[in-house]
Protein backbone atom coordinates (compact mmCIF):
# COMPACT_ATOMS: atom_id res chain seq x y z
CA UNK A 1 0.00 0.00 0.00
CA UNK A 2 1.44 3.58 -0.36
CA UNK A 3 2.77 5.31 2.58
CA UNK A 4 2.89 8.75 1.05
CA UNK A 5 0.85 10.87 -0.92
CA UNK A 6 0.68 10.31 -5.14
CA UNK A 7 2.46 12.72 -6.76
CA UNK A 8 0.50 15.01 -9.73
CA UNK A 9 -0.26 11.90 -12.15
CA UNK A 10 0.76 9.68 -10.52
CA UNK A 11 -0.79 6.17 -11.03
CA UNK A 12 -1.80 4.32 -7.92
CA UNK A 13 -0.76 0.50 -7.26
CA UNK A 14 -3.52 -1.47 -7.35
CA UNK A 15 -6.31 -1.92 -10.12
CA UNK A 16 -9.74 -3.61 -9.69
CA UNK A 17 -9.47 -6.00 -13.33
CA UNK A 18 -12.37 -8.25 -14.34
CA UNK A 19 -13.62 -8.44 -11.00
CA UNK A 20 -10.68 -8.83 -8.84
CA UNK A 21 -8.45 -6.61 -7.03
CA UNK A 22 -4.87 -6.92 -8.77
CA UNK A 23 -1.21 -4.81 -8.49
CA UNK A 24 -0.72 -2.83 -11.68
CA UNK A 25 1.91 -4.90 -12.48
CA UNK A 26 -0.15 -8.11 -12.62
CA UNK A 27 -2.42 -6.64 -14.77
CA UNK A 28 -1.75 -7.26 -18.72
CA UNK A 29 -2.99 -6.61 -22.01
CA UNK A 30 -2.96 -8.77 -24.81
CA UNK A 31 -0.93 -7.24 -27.68
CA UNK A 32 -3.87 -7.96 -29.71
CA UNK A 33 -6.67 -6.62 -27.72
CA UNK A 34 -8.87 -5.20 -30.22
CA UNK A 35 -9.12 -1.74 -28.16
CA UNK A 36 -5.23 -1.30 -28.17
CA UNK A 37 -6.02 -1.82 -32.26
CA UNK A 38 -8.97 0.20 -32.64
CA UNK A 39 -9.91 2.13 -30.09
CA UNK A 40 -13.15 0.16 -28.74
CA UNK A 41 -13.73 0.73 -25.69
CA UNK A 42 -15.61 3.11 -23.39
CA UNK A 43 -14.29 5.29 -20.12
CA UNK A 44 -15.26 7.67 -17.31
CA UNK A 45 -13.10 9.87 -15.59
CA UNK A 46 -14.54 10.66 -11.79
CA UNK A 47 -12.90 12.91 -9.14
CA UNK A 48 -12.58 11.69 -5.53
CA UNK A 49 -11.53 14.38 -3.28
CA UNK A 50 -10.53 15.01 0.08
CA UNK A 51 -12.44 16.16 2.97
CA UNK A 52 -12.42 15.91 6.74
CA UNK A 53 -14.96 12.96 6.67
CA UNK A 54 -12.74 11.29 4.56
CA UNK A 55 -12.75 11.07 0.23
CA UNK A 56 -16.06 12.24 -1.44
CA UNK A 57 -16.72 10.55 -4.60
CA UNK A 58 -18.39 13.01 -7.05
CA UNK A 59 -21.50 11.57 -9.14
CA UNK A 60 -20.40 8.52 -8.38
CA UNK A 61 -23.68 7.12 -9.59
CA UNK A 62 -24.52 9.69 -12.46
CA UNK A 63 -21.00 8.72 -13.93
CA UNK A 64 -21.34 4.73 -14.01
CA UNK A 65 -24.81 4.77 -15.41
CA UNK A 66 -23.31 6.84 -18.62
CA UNK A 67 -20.58 4.54 -18.40
CA UNK A 68 -23.05 1.77 -19.02
CA UNK A 69 -25.00 3.03 -21.42
CA UNK A 70 -22.07 4.24 -23.23
CA UNK A 71 -20.86 0.41 -23.39
CA UNK A 72 -24.27 -0.63 -24.53
CA UNK A 73 -23.83 1.37 -27.56
CA UNK A 74 -20.90 -0.71 -28.72
CA UNK A 75 -21.93 -4.10 -27.43
CA UNK A 76 -19.50 -3.91 -24.57
CA UNK A 77 -20.86 -6.56 -22.23
CA UNK A 78 -19.76 -5.58 -19.14
CA UNK A 79 -21.33 -8.35 -17.27
CA UNK A 80 -21.43 -6.00 -14.12
CA UNK A 81 -24.17 -3.83 -12.58
CA UNK A 82 -24.70 -0.13 -11.62
CA UNK A 83 -24.21 -1.04 -7.80
CA UNK A 84 -21.48 -3.65 -8.26
CA UNK A 85 -19.35 -1.15 -10.61
CA UNK A 86 -19.72 1.81 -7.93
CA UNK A 87 -18.55 -0.80 -5.31
CA UNK A 88 -15.34 -1.65 -7.01
CA UNK A 89 -14.54 1.87 -7.42
CA UNK A 90 -14.95 2.46 -3.59
CA UNK A 91 -13.10 -0.51 -2.69
CA UNK A 92 -9.95 0.41 -5.41
CA UNK A 93 -10.28 3.68 -3.71
CA UNK A 94 -9.89 2.31 -0.42
CA UNK A 95 -7.16 -0.35 -1.40
CA UNK A 96 -4.99 2.40 -2.93
CA UNK A 97 -5.45 4.40 0.81
CA UNK A 98 -5.98 7.22 -1.56
CA UNK A 99 -8.29 10.78 0.08
CA UNK A 100 -8.15 11.93 -3.78
CA UNK A 101 -7.96 10.43 -6.66
CA UNK A 102 -8.66 10.57 -10.13
CA UNK A 103 -10.85 7.05 -11.24
CA UNK A 104 -10.88 5.83 -14.70
CA UNK A 105 -13.39 3.29 -15.45
CA UNK A 106 -12.48 1.62 -18.71
CA UNK A 107 -14.39 -1.46 -20.59
CA UNK A 108 -13.05 -2.52 -23.74
CA UNK A 109 -12.87 -5.45 -25.90
CA UNK A 110 -10.04 -7.52 -25.78
CA UNK A 111 -8.36 -10.25 -27.70
CA UNK A 112 -9.50 -12.42 -30.51
CA UNK A 113 -9.92 -11.07 -33.45
CA UNK A 114 -8.77 -7.81 -36.29
CA UNK A 115 -13.03 -8.42 -37.22
CA UNK A 116 -14.39 -4.93 -36.85
CA UNK A 117 -17.26 -6.69 -35.06
CA UNK A 118 -15.81 -7.33 -32.31
CA UNK A 119 -19.08 -7.59 -29.96
CA UNK A 120 -19.32 -11.38 -31.58
CA UNK A 121 -15.53 -12.93 -30.93
CA UNK A 122 -13.86 -10.72 -28.27
CA UNK A 123 -14.15 -10.97 -24.63
CA UNK A 124 -15.19 -7.39 -22.75
CA UNK A 125 -12.41 -6.68 -19.79
CA UNK A 126 -13.56 -4.21 -17.21
CA UNK A 127 -10.72 -2.19 -15.32
CA UNK A 128 -10.68 0.43 -12.61
CA UNK A 129 -7.34 2.68 -12.56
CA UNK A 130 -7.03 5.70 -9.85
CA UNK A 131 -4.29 8.15 -10.41
CA UNK A 132 -3.53 11.67 -8.57
CA UNK A 133 -4.97 14.60 -10.17
CA UNK A 134 -4.85 18.02 -8.80
CA UNK A 135 -5.13 20.63 -11.40
CA UNK A 136 -5.43 19.36 -14.86
CA UNK A 137 -3.67 22.35 -16.26
CA UNK A 138 -1.00 22.94 -13.55
CA UNK A 139 -0.39 25.88 -11.52
CA UNK A 140 -2.62 28.80 -11.51
CA UNK A 141 -5.28 26.92 -13.73
CA UNK A 142 -7.95 29.09 -11.54
CA UNK A 143 -6.71 32.38 -12.81
CA UNK A 144 -7.31 31.38 -16.16
CA UNK A 145 -5.53 29.58 -19.68
CA UNK A 146 -5.13 30.24 -23.10
CA UNK A 147 -6.79 28.96 -25.70
CA UNK A 148 -7.08 28.45 -29.59
CA UNK A 149 -9.89 27.75 -32.25
CA UNK A 150 -8.55 24.18 -33.75
CA UNK A 151 -8.22 23.88 -37.27
CA UNK A 152 -9.46 20.51 -36.58
CA UNK A 153 -13.31 19.95 -36.47
CA UNK A 154 -15.59 18.18 -33.52
CA UNK A 155 -16.60 15.02 -35.23
CA UNK A 156 -20.70 14.57 -36.54
CA UNK A 157 -22.85 12.94 -34.20
CA UNK A 158 -24.16 11.42 -37.50
CA UNK A 159 -20.61 9.71 -38.15
CA UNK A 160 -20.45 8.68 -34.59
CA UNK A 161 -22.56 9.35 -31.34
CA UNK A 162 -21.08 12.83 -29.47
CA UNK A 163 -23.25 11.32 -26.16
CA UNK A 164 -20.62 8.46 -25.67
CA UNK A 165 -17.74 8.71 -23.86
CA UNK A 166 -15.71 6.05 -26.48
CA UNK A 167 -12.14 6.00 -26.27
CA UNK A 168 -11.79 6.28 -30.20
CA UNK A 169 -13.55 8.97 -30.53
CA UNK A 170 -10.81 10.68 -28.37
CA UNK A 171 -8.53 10.62 -31.45
CA UNK A 172 -10.67 13.68 -32.87
CA UNK A 173 -9.33 16.03 -29.47
CA UNK A 174 -5.64 14.29 -29.38
CA UNK A 175 -5.25 15.91 -33.01
CA UNK A 176 -6.58 19.18 -31.45
CA UNK A 177 -4.54 19.77 -28.51
CA UNK A 178 -1.27 18.49 -29.80
CA UNK A 179 -2.02 21.40 -32.62
CA UNK A 180 -2.68 23.79 -29.32
CA UNK A 181 0.34 23.02 -27.69
CA UNK A 182 2.46 22.62 -30.39
CA UNK A 183 1.29 25.91 -31.44
CA UNK A 184 1.81 27.52 -27.31
CA UNK A 185 -1.65 27.34 -26.04
CA UNK A 186 -3.26 25.65 -23.12
CA UNK A 187 -6.15 24.16 -24.96
CA UNK A 188 -8.49 23.73 -28.07
CA UNK A 189 -11.86 24.81 -29.01
CA UNK A 190 -13.59 22.73 -31.91
CA UNK A 191 -16.10 23.99 -33.92
CA UNK A 192 -18.39 21.43 -35.78
CA UNK A 193 -18.70 20.88 -39.13
CA UNK A 194 -21.74 23.66 -39.23
CA UNK A 195 -18.82 25.76 -37.79
CA UNK A 196 -20.23 26.18 -34.30
CA UNK A 197 -18.82 26.23 -31.39
CA UNK A 198 -18.78 22.76 -30.41
CA UNK A 199 -16.67 22.19 -27.29
CA UNK A 200 -12.53 21.61 -25.89
CA UNK A 201 -10.82 18.38 -26.18
CA UNK A 202 -12.34 16.88 -22.89
CA UNK A 203 -14.50 20.52 -22.05
CA UNK A 204 -17.58 21.90 -22.09
CA UNK A 205 -17.63 25.51 -23.06
CA UNK A 206 -19.90 28.18 -21.44
CA UNK A 207 -19.87 32.14 -21.99
CA UNK A 208 -21.02 35.02 -20.40
CA UNK A 209 -22.81 37.79 -21.70
CA UNK A 210 -24.90 40.61 -19.77
CA UNK A 211 -24.79 38.86 -16.78
CA UNK A 212 -26.47 35.46 -18.46
CA UNK A 213 -24.58 32.17 -18.72
CA UNK A 214 -25.09 30.51 -22.05
CA UNK A 215 -23.59 26.69 -23.42
CA UNK A 216 -24.82 24.33 -26.11
CA UNK A 217 -26.20 20.89 -26.15
CA UNK A 218 -25.91 17.66 -27.73
CA UNK A 219 -27.24 19.66 -30.92
CA UNK A 220 -23.91 20.82 -31.40
CA UNK A 221 -22.28 17.30 -31.46
CA UNK A 222 -21.08 17.73 -27.69
CA UNK A 223 -20.96 14.96 -24.82
CA UNK A 224 -23.06 16.59 -22.09
CA UNK A 225 -20.76 16.37 -19.39
CA UNK A 226 -21.83 15.91 -15.66
CA UNK A 227 -19.71 18.65 -14.72
CA UNK A 228 -22.01 20.39 -16.92
CA UNK A 229 -25.12 19.38 -15.67
CA UNK A 230 -23.72 20.38 -12.22
CA UNK A 231 -23.67 24.03 -12.86
CA UNK A 232 -26.47 24.03 -14.81
CA UNK A 233 -27.76 23.36 -11.52
CA UNK A 234 -25.75 25.62 -9.46
CA UNK A 235 -26.16 28.32 -11.70
CA UNK A 236 -30.62 27.57 -10.75
CA UNK A 237 -29.09 27.96 -6.78
CA UNK A 238 -27.56 31.02 -6.94
CA UNK A 239 -29.91 33.10 -9.15
CA UNK A 240 -27.90 33.05 -12.60
CA UNK A 241 -29.96 33.26 -15.81
CA UNK A 242 -29.07 30.47 -18.11
CA UNK A 243 -29.15 29.80 -22.13
CA UNK A 244 -28.99 27.34 -23.65
CA UNK A 245 -28.57 26.70 -27.41
CA UNK A 246 -26.28 27.12 -30.14
CA UNK A 247 -23.14 29.49 -29.95
CA UNK A 248 -21.63 31.22 -32.48
CA UNK A 249 -17.92 31.76 -32.82
CA UNK A 250 -18.86 35.77 -32.18
CA UNK A 251 -20.80 34.95 -29.76
CA UNK A 252 -17.47 33.44 -28.17
CA UNK A 253 -15.36 36.66 -28.93
CA UNK A 254 -18.18 39.02 -27.75
CA UNK A 255 -18.62 37.51 -24.70
CA UNK A 256 -17.80 39.10 -21.21
CA UNK A 257 -16.22 35.84 -20.08
CA UNK A 258 -15.44 31.91 -21.01
CA UNK A 259 -14.87 29.41 -18.75
CA UNK A 260 -14.45 25.50 -19.43
CA UNK A 261 -16.32 22.70 -17.60
CA UNK A 262 -15.31 18.82 -17.17
CA UNK A 263 -14.63 16.45 -14.48
CA UNK A 264 -10.34 17.20 -14.99
CA UNK A 265 -10.55 20.86 -15.50
CA UNK A 266 -13.61 21.67 -12.93
CA UNK A 267 -14.02 24.57 -13.91
CA UNK A 268 -11.07 26.53 -15.33
CA UNK A 269 -11.55 30.06 -16.52
CA UNK A 270 -10.44 31.28 -20.24
CA UNK A 271 -8.33 34.24 -20.26
CA UNK A 272 -8.16 34.71 -23.86
CA UNK A 273 -9.16 32.87 -27.07
CA UNK A 274 -6.36 33.21 -29.89
CA UNK A 275 -5.79 37.42 -30.12
CA UNK A 276 -8.90 38.13 -27.84
CA UNK A 277 -8.53 38.68 -24.66
CA UNK A 278 -11.03 38.76 -21.03
CA UNK A 279 -10.90 40.80 -18.58
CA UNK A 280 -9.16 39.52 -15.63
CA UNK A 281 -12.54 40.27 -13.86
CA UNK A 282 -14.55 38.00 -14.09
CA UNK A 283 -17.43 37.95 -11.31
CA UNK A 284 -19.63 34.96 -12.98
CA UNK A 285 -17.52 32.48 -13.27
CA UNK A 286 -16.31 33.02 -9.91
CA UNK A 287 -19.43 32.46 -8.29
CA UNK A 288 -20.24 29.25 -10.22
CA UNK A 289 -16.26 27.97 -9.46
CA UNK A 290 -16.63 28.98 -5.62
CA UNK A 291 -20.44 26.98 -5.34
CA UNK A 292 -18.97 24.18 -7.68
CA UNK A 293 -15.84 23.82 -5.31
CA UNK A 294 -18.96 23.52 -1.98
CA UNK A 295 -20.56 21.05 -3.59
CA UNK A 296 -17.61 18.41 -4.80
CA UNK A 297 -16.59 18.65 -1.07
CA UNK A 298 -20.04 17.87 0.62
CA UNK A 299 -20.71 21.01 1.89
CA UNK A 300 -23.63 22.38 -0.27
CA UNK A 301 -26.80 20.38 1.51
CA UNK A 302 -28.59 20.93 -1.65
CA UNK A 303 -26.90 18.69 -3.34
CA UNK A 304 -25.94 15.74 -0.55
CA UNK A 305 -26.62 13.12 -3.33
CA UNK A 306 -24.11 13.85 -5.42
CA UNK A 307 -21.48 12.91 -3.12
CA UNK A 308 -20.88 9.00 -2.31
CA UNK A 309 -18.38 9.07 1.08
CA UNK A 310 -15.62 6.34 1.32
CA UNK A 311 -14.99 4.94 4.99
CA UNK A 312 -18.34 6.85 6.64
CA UNK A 313 -20.72 4.04 7.41
CA UNK A 314 -24.58 4.72 7.07
CA UNK A 315 -25.43 6.25 10.88
CA UNK A 316 -22.66 8.91 10.05
CA UNK A 317 -24.25 9.88 6.76
CA UNK A 318 -27.55 9.97 8.09
CA UNK A 319 -26.40 12.73 10.54
CA UNK A 320 -24.16 14.75 8.25
CA UNK A 321 -27.43 14.90 5.46
CA UNK A 322 -29.09 17.34 8.95
CA UNK A 323 -26.08 19.50 9.28
CA UNK A 324 -27.01 22.87 8.21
Amino acid sequence: MPTAPLKHMEIAPYYWYDGKMSRREDVTVDPFAHALHYGSGVFEGIRAYATPRGPAIFRLREHMDRFLRSAAVYSLDVGYTLDELCDAIVETLAANELESAYIRPLAFFGEKTISLAPAFHCPTHVLVALRALGDYFGAGQGDGIRATISPWRKFSSKAMPSTVKASGHYANSVLAMQDAVRRGFDEAILLNDRGEVAEGTGENVFLVKDGVVRTNDRSADVLEGITRASVLDLCADIGIPVEIGPIELDDLYAADEVFFTGTAVEVTPINAIDDRAFLPERPIATRIRTAFRKAVVGEDRRHADWITWVGTTADEDERASHVA
